[in-house]
């Protein structure tokens, strides 16, 4: 292999991871749009023209499933089995099909689909690879594009519908904003703020996961150790809920600069494996405890460590809102 040819793979493998960073960074970003905002309001209030929140998940889920159908014919061989649905008339006419579609969806349902449609578009751009992803390609009616572009178009749509949404609900009274949200939402906003930072922490070479500054100067590792030791604290308050009980903490936090500063030098010497099992296992029992929570107990209110009061869906939000807010520090000193 030459040396240019070594060059052009990392290079690929750099787009790619980049890419997938994106991919996960703006459908987070739409997700959490949804967050406070109750499923009446979802369902029914219009965002843009004629479409409402619900059906805006939904129509991300099919231009997903739409362009997997195109990449899926490419990597098949069969180029020529793809519909030609390029122009502007064609478009309006796939969105007016996919608006049809969506009006007798439920949000449980549109968020479903835009759940299972990502994560087919995901597997079969994994199996595309790096070469014929950045080829340029002929297609049945004279265009040519790349795939690449099809799969850049998927995070500069979700892009496009988080704007909408963002200016959505800042026209919103402030209490349509401080309402008890789905828990099927909540559960998927916590599974996208996940993939967020994950995607962009493995765009860190594993060489530096302990040396090198991501949040001012924590290393990779003291940032996912932080994360965690106050999801630790957000698993202690939904245990209790979870059981029928008001969480009863331990010890309070008053000051955050000092419990940062005494966990972080708790975690110096624990090596990095250790530290991403405790990240990867305490997210796994916050959504396993986010199951066994009933209605009643969502809307309760208790006494945080810092001595505020939240109920239960406003204590669960906070770990994925951490965790994003994380997120923007670690993409800030890497530059992606």
């Amino acid at each position: 292999m030459t040396q240019n040819n070594i060059a052009a793979d990392i290079d690929a493998a750099v787009w790619r991871g980049q890419l997938l960073a994106q991919l996960a960074a703006e459908r987070a970003n739409l997700l959490r749009s949804f967050r406070g905002i109750d499923e009446e309001t979802l369902s029914t209030a219009l965002v843009d023209d004629d479409w409402t929140a619900k059906d805006i998940l939904a129509r991300a889920g099919s231009w997903d499933a739409f362009h997997t159908e195109r990449m899926s014919l490419v990597l098949n061989g069969r180029i020529n089995a793809i519909p030609p649905q390029s122009s502007p008339e064609e478009i309006t006419e796939l969105n007016a099909e996919i608006h049809t579609f969506c009006c007798d969806l439920s949000l449980e349902q549109a968020l479903a689909i835009a759940l299972k449609e990502r994560s087919g578009f995901l597997t079969i751009l994994n199996r595309i690879p790096d070469e014929l992803l950045h080829r340029e390609i002929k297609l049945p009616w004279g265009q040519r594009a790349r795939m690449s572009q099809w799969a850049e178009q998927r995070w500069q749509r979700d892009a496009t519908h988080s704007a909408q949404l963002r200016r959505w609900r800042s026209q919103l009274p402030a209490e349509k904003k401080q309402q008890i949200g789905p828990v099927c939402i909540l559960r998927a906003i916590l599974k996208a703020t996940r993939k967020e930072f994950t995607s962009l922490a493995r765009l860190v070479p594993a060489s530096e996961r302990k040396t090198r500054p991501v949040c001012g100067i924590w290393s990779l590792k003291d940032l996912v150790g932080h994360i965690t030791d106050w999801e630790q604290v957000g698993v202690t308050g939904l245990r209790h809920i979870a059981a029928g009980q008001t969480p009863n903490f331990n010890e309070p936090i008053p000051d955050f600069d000092t419990w940062n500063a005494e966990h972080a030098a708790a975690r110096q010497n624990q090596p990095w494996e250790a530290v991403w099992h405790d990240f990867t296992n305490t997210r796994q029992e916050l959504l396993a405890l986010v199951d066994k929570i009933d209605d009643e107990a969502w809307q309760r209110p208790f006494a945080t460590p810092w001595h505020t009061h939240l109920n239960a869906y406003q204590w669960a939000l906070i770990w994925s809102g951490h965790e994003h807010e994380h997120t923007q520090d670690l993409r800030d000193a890497i530059g992606s």
